[in-house]
């Protein structure tokens, strides 16, 4: 028999529901401005800039004369991808294993946050499975109490 969460953690799983739906949007919106930026870096040729000596927000080309100054935007974006992605993955960790899930479950909710679109519909479908279950177990544990009165 698989091991299933304790009725007391239920409270623990609501909130690590809550944090991964947070950061499994977040996860996806980054991911999806990652795609973004990869095309216009490596496709069209341009890095994004802000405050550089091209303008407040500029497009430079990647093959420039003089080096732009200021904040690389592009790599910005590429590291705040890959931070958040370490949160998405410490949230899906999180409801993982207060839900006791085997660990193939774990890798396919954290595939979520690398194939651009997937965070939204994997999010969608663990929430779902996660308050059905906890509203079935609360009935079951509510007929159970009933019956025993």
């Amino acid at each position: 028999m698989p091991l299933a969460p304790k009725p007391e953690d239920f409270p623990k799983i609501r909130g690590a529901l809550k944090f991964y739906a947070v950061f499994a949007y977040i996860t996806g919106i980054m991911l999806l401005l990652l795609c973004v930026e990869m095309i216009v870096k490596y496709g069209l040729g341009y890095q994004l800039f802000a405050f550089s000596n091209y303008g407040a927000l500029t497009l430079v080309p990647v093959k420039t004369a003089v080096a732009p100054t200021g904040l690389d935007l592009s790599t910005g974006i590429l590291i705040a991808h890959g931070w958040l992605y370490v949160i998405y993955l410490f949230s899906d960790f999180r409801l993982w294993s207060l839900m006791r899930w085997p660990f193939s479950k774990f890798i396919t909710i954290a595939l979520g946050g690398v194939i651009p679109f997937l965070s939204f519909f994997v999010e969608a479908r663990i929430s779902k499975q996660v308050k059905s279950y906890l509203a079935g177990r609360e009935a079951e544990a509510a007929t159970y109490v009933e019956a025993a009165n």
